[in-house]
Order: C-alpha cells, then structure tokens, then sequence
C-alpha cells in the first residue's frame, strides 16, 4: 500500500509538471525572444538617432562615435543614403539575431547579436523550470511517504492485534488512531474480541462442568464395580463385572479425550510464558489511565516467571484485575510476579477497602459486584484461569489484593493408575 501510494502521487506530479511545466517553458521561451527582439531595436534605434543627426549638420559619422552605444558581444551596421557602409562592434559567425531600427531618414542601420546569447538564456530558462519540477515532484513524494507512513501504521497496528486474537489473545485492544475508516474497523475488532472471549470463557466453563459432573458418577460406579468384582461369588458374575469395568475404562478414557479435544480448540497450544513481561507489557498500557484518573500504577515483577500456558490467558486476567483495580480500587495499584517453588503467582493490589472474607468466593460469582457493576470481569477471569489450569482468588486483607496462581512447567499426561486415585484426583477437582 505504501508503495503504491508513493508511486501514484510520484505520476500525478510528474503528470501535472509535464502539463504545466512544458507551455510555461514554451511561452516563456517566446517571451525571451521578443525581449531579445526588443533590446536590438532599441539599440538600433538609438545608433538611428545619432546618425540622423549627423547627418543633418553635414558631420562624418565614425566608428569612435557609433561605439558607446553597442552593447559588447553586439554588432551595429549602418547603410547611410551617402558613403560607405559601416560596421561597429564584436565581429562574430555562426547564426545570427538581426533586427532593423524602424527609422529610414539615416538609412538602412540593423542590430545584431549571436543567436548562442538567446539560445543560452532560452536553456538557463529550461533548467530552472526542470529543477523547479523535479523539486515539486520530490516534495510531493515526501509528503506522499508521510502520509503513506500516516495510515501503514494503524493499519499495521491492526493487522498486528487481528493476529494476536487469532492466536487466542482476548485480551488485545486497537485503540484509536484519529482516522475515521481505521477506527471504525479497530472498534469493530475489539467488540469482537469481546464477545468471542465471553464466549470462549462460556464454552471452556461448561466443558469443566461436564466433566466435573460425569467423572463423579463413573468413579462410583468403578469403585462399585471393583467391590463386586474382589467378592468372586460366582466366576460368571466376575467376567460381566470385568467387562463392566472394561466399558467404565472405555467411557472414561472418551471423556478425557473429549475434554482435551475441546480444551485444545479453545486454548490452542501451551506455550512457555513469560510472567514477568506480560505483567510488564501490561502495565505499560495502563499506566496513563490511572495517570488520567490522578493514580500510580507500580510493577515489580521477577527477570524470569515462567508458566506453561495458551497464548492471552494470563494477558486477560491481568487486564480484568487491572480494570478492577482501576474502577473500584483506591490509591497505589501494584502489579506483582514472582516464583514460588512450582507455582508462578501473578498478583494486582490496590489500597482500596479491602474484602471481608464472606464475600471472598461470591465475589467471583456471575453478576456478583458490590459497586453496581455487571459482575462478569471477575467470573470471566476466574474461568479463564481454571480453563488454563491455574487459580485466581481473592486474599482477605485490609486491603485488596488478587493473586493468579499458575503451574510453572507443563502438566504431564495422565497415567492409568487404580480407581482410588483417580477417585481421590477426581473429588480434588
């Protein structure tokens, strides 16, 4: 785009020079000619005036009297009615200019002047109008290029922040750039952004519920099978429990791909994730609004706070806890990152009234809010975090402070172990 920019204003220039540089250049070379013309004539008709005189007082005309009034570089012939022709001046070949004085009482009296003086102004004349040209023609492609420079950047911005949605980043916003078409597609992609992160936050919530909800009942039914099975009351009766407890494996282990399969088209792929940078980045986008809103946003964050996590995850829930902080906190917010043994903790702090512990759960619940607001950021928060195998939680304090627990390494596939322990993993979830 930029460089069809540049080349297009680039041809209109050299469009517009050519239609108007050109007959400037040609009248102005006719223009040159007649003042050339005009400037000869007048000589002669000075040299004219001389001679007439002379004449009538009966005097000789000669070379010394004639030679004031040639210009140098410029010849005068006068032709008198009596005596000899005479010639003034530079004497010089090649083409000649020669214009007569418009008298006839002193005869016949022409100017002359080599035609390489005209041909020499005529061509300063048709360079200043080229340099002047390509002058305009350079100024208009720099302006092009600012211009061009004007709209890549939103544009870039934009496709930039397209991308990072695509790769699962909720979280990105493209702002406003201060040109109509360009924001009116930025705020169409940020509305977009908003509603597909509810909805992904929806589809990942009910894909934990459902296997919440049926990994409860299979793991009874497992543990009942094997209570039945150890009886051996009869051989017949152990084989139909052997091969119930085949198709609770089998259901199970469905279940479980089920899950991953919806969990991996809604997260995409896990990838290792600076903590301390994201928090960083962050920040950095927030700060002018608590500039505006007359508050200081802090970061300390650790060098290297690495988590296993899907691209925009942990953005989102900071920029939902840094909204928080900012619509319903007070004083200092801080914005925290550090590693504790095989966990990475994220934290946002504010110096608002802190949360009793009453309402330390309900506060995450879905239109739960304590300030008239719409109780979504924080519910959305917590099951992206859950979604994404961390934990947000609220810590009672006088003060109120959000900490975003995640796994510092990659959780291992599972292992087929005894019913026991998948019913144990199965009630910690």
């Amino acid at each position: 785009m930029r460089r069809r920019l540049i080349g297009s204003t680039a041809v209109i220039a050299l469009a517009a020079v050519v239609v108007l540089g050109i007959p400037l250049a040609l009248v102005e070379a006719a223009r040159i000619r007649e003042d050339a013309a005009a400037r000869l004539e007048r000589e002669a008709d000075s040299v004219a005036g001389v001679v007439e005189d002379r004449l009538e007082a009966r005097r000789p005309i000669s070379r010394a009297l004639l030679s004031p009034l040639v210009r140098p570089g410029h010849r005068i012939i006068v032709d008198p009615p009596t005596g000899h022709p005479l010639a003034v001046g530079s004497a010089f070949t090649g083409p000649v200019l020669r214009v007569h004085a418009g008298s006839s009482h002193a005869g016949a009296i022409a100017a002359e002047a080599p035609r390489s003086e005209l041909d020499h102004r005529i061509h300063r004349m048709w360079l200043l109008i080229a340099a002047l040209s390509a002058g305009g023609v350079l100024t208009a492609v720099a302006l092009a290029a600012l211009q061009a420079r004007g709209l890549g950047r939103p544009l870039d911005a934009v496709a930039q922040r397209a991308a990072q949605l695509g790769d699962g980043d909720f979280s990105v916003r493209a702002g406003h750039f201060g040109i109509p078409e360009i924001d009116a597609i930025a705020q169409g992609l940020d509305s977009s952004a908003g509603r597909i992160a509810e909805l992904v936050a929806r589809e990942r919530e009910f894909s934990a519920n459902v296997s919440h909800q049926l990994r409860t009942p299979l793991t009874a039914l497992r543990l009942s099978l094997e209570e039945a099975a150890s009886a051996h009351d009869h051989e017949t009766a152990s084989d139909e429990l052997d091969v119930a407890l085949s198709e609770a494996d089998r259901l199970e282990t469905t279940i479980a791909a089920l899950l991953a399969h919806a969990r991996q088209a809604t997260l995409g792929e896990r990838i290792a994730v600076n903590l301390g940078s994201v928090v960083a980045e962050h920040a950095a986008s927030w700060r002018p609004a608590f500039a505006r809103a007359g508050r200081r946003l802090e970061v300390k964050a650790a060098a290297n706070v690495i988590t296993q996590a899907s691209r925009g995850t942990v953005g989102q829930v900071l920029d939902v806890l840094l909204d928080n902080a900012l619509r319903h906190g007070a004083g200092t917010a801080r914005a925290l990152a550090w590693v504790d043994g095989r966990s990475a903790f994220v934290a946002v702090t504010d110096e608002g009234p802190g949360i009793g512990d009453a309402d330390a759960d309900r506060i995450f619940e879905r239109g739960a809010s304590r300030t008239g607001g719409t109780g979504i950021g924080l519910h959305l928060a917590r099951a992206l975090a859950q979604a994404d195998g961390g934990a947000l939680r609220l810590i009672p304090d006088r003060a109120t402070r959000f900490e975003l627990r995640m796994p510092r390494h990659a959780p291992e596939p599972p292992r087929r172990a005894d019913a026991r322990a998948r019913a144990a993993s199965s009630g910690e979830r």
